[in-house]
């Protein structure tokens, strides 16, 4: 099991990026390398799909008229045996016997012979790319003409490439991987639109195997990495796409892995990798032998939302799929990201370590403040309250009494941060009265319903953490 494996059963991990950065100051995005065959991590999830288009014949016969599938980020067009039906008639085959069942499996293999065909000439539209290089390659015509015909038709410019050196699907023969602009849109300088298109050899011909939906909103997509990712001596291949609309861009990561049994592309990543304003690395920062693809986002000051924090969020194999791992932060500067910090350590119920980090978010004068009024003196109220509940739910009765009368004796009738020492009173009040304290909670929710201050007061930094009345008092 993985280092990141372990620190699952907390939800957000505190660590410290400098730390981090400084493992993984040499990982580049790589292409083309393995890493030493690792041992598979976590149990295993259900799959998703997303992005994409495949299209792989039958190596028996011909295939009749595609169907499509809308999958959450494009289409798979599957010929008559798709692997719907496939998975249908293994379920069918086991529940008619109890013999094993071989499902029937795409082959890919049979390149043609190297000819010398004419250079392809440029299509009319960029729908027709994948026929022409279709074509070209099937008459035996070799990559570095297709390049170079791709570069004279402003198709292949910086960031896009025609590789031909990684064996995908494992039939010994290396995938053809085309990353190509629409040069009808290209716009120098900017992000500008295109696909991926992956061709395999197919009963000597070279067929699309695997494509990225084209419209004008879908950007070039990037390769990150066409090598082995988990030790299992196959090649994946990975890359992240920027898609637009009027509302703005998002870009997605996708992992992919050749099947033989389904004769297609199927996406490891169950759920999408979000990479939008972020960077994407990959490498083995636990050292498990196991490459994991990590995002590190660096927002943007933005003085209508929190303060910026940078972040690493890991996506680590688990045995059958990459799943997020680890949501890696760098050590809070202002008050209310160690605030939150020690929310979440609450939620986790590490006692221990949440009073720790509100004695800080009260006592700590390095860290700093944002721009809401009288920041200081709410937060560390707040920080109080919230440590006399994690006392009593550890058990430290007396000490939570002490820090009940500290939260009171601090916030005094007509100061800021009153309305957190009303909550405290209250609640301890119902609690020495009824001994129960759930019914101690309603009764301080009832008080911080009539004190909305103490509640907007924490939501002032945007949408990364939304306070409620049970933050307010948490025992139900």
């Amino acid at each position: 099991m993985s280092a990141f494996s372990v620190r699952l059963s907390v939800k957000i991990a505190l660590v410290c990026i400098v730390t981090l950065s400084a493992a993984c100051s040499s990982i580049g995005d790589l292409i083309g390398q393995r890493p030493l065959r690792p041992t598979p991590t976590l149990a295993p999830f259900a799959t998703a799909t997303i992005g994409g288009r495949i299209s792989v014949p039958l190596s028996n016969g011909t295939p009749s008229p595609p169907a499509e599938r809308t999958t959450q980020l494009g289409q798979i067009v599957a010929p008559a045996a798709t692997a719907t039906a496939i998975a249908a008639t293994v379920s069918a085959a086991t529940a008619a016997a109890q013999v094993p069942f071989v499902p029937p499996q795409f082959v890919t293999g049979e390149c043609p012979q190297r000819g010398n065909p004419p250079p392809p000439r440029p299509p009319t539209s960029f729908s027709q790319y994948p026929e022409v290089i279709s074509l070209y390659l099937s008459a035996g015509g070799a990559t570095t003409v297709l390049e170079a015909a791709l570069r004279a038709w402003g198709a292949v410019r910086e960031g896009a490439v025609v590789q031909s050196d990684t064996d995908l699907t494992g039939n010994g023969a290396p995938e053809i991987i085309v990353t190509a602009y629409d040069p009808s849109r290209f716009q120098a300088g900017k992000p500008s639109a295109g696909q991926l298109l992956v061709f395999g050899c197919v009963q000597r011909a070279y067929r699309l195997l695997y494509s990225t939906i084209y419209s004008p909103e879908s950007m070039l997509p990037i390769l990150h990495r066409v090598g082995d990712m988990n030790g299992d001596a196959r090649a994946e291949l990975v890359y992240s796409q920027q898609l637009c609309a009027a509302s703005g861009c998002l870009t997605r990561a996708q992992i992919l892995s050749w099947s033989d049994m389904l004769g297609q592309f199927r996406p490891l990543n169950p759920l999408p990798i979000d990479a939008t304003n972020g960077r994407i690395g990959i490498g083995d920062p636990d050292g498990d032998g196991v490459l994991e693809l990590f995002v590190t986002y660096n927002p943007p000051l933005d003085f209508n939302a929190a303060p910026p924090r940078r972040s690493i969020v890991y996506w680590d194999w688990d045995g059958v799929n990459y799943t997020q791992a680890l949501i890696a932060l760098e050590p809070a500067v202002y008050r209310i990201h160690l605030l939150h910090d020690a929310d979440q350590l609450f939620s986790a119920q590490n006692w221990r370590d949440a009073i720790r980090l509100y004695d800080r978010v009260r006592d700590d004068p390095s860290l700093l403040s944002w721009s809401v009024l009288n920041e200081a003196t709410m937060l560390r109220a707040f920080a109080t309250l919230r440590k006399a509940y994690a006392q009593l739910a550890a058990d430290q009765r007396r000490n939570a009494l002490t820090t009940f009368e500290l939260l009171i004796a601090e916030n005094p009738p007509a100061t800021p941060a009153e309305g957190y020492a009303l909550i405290g009173r209250v609640f301890l009040e119902t609690l020495n009265r009824t001994r129960d304290r759930a019914r101690a909670c309603v009764a301080a929710r009832n008080i911080a319903q009539a004190r909305p201050e103490t509640l907007s007061a924490l939501n002032s930094y945007g949408t990364a953490r939304i306070y409620t009345l049970e933050d307010l008092c948490p025992f139900n």
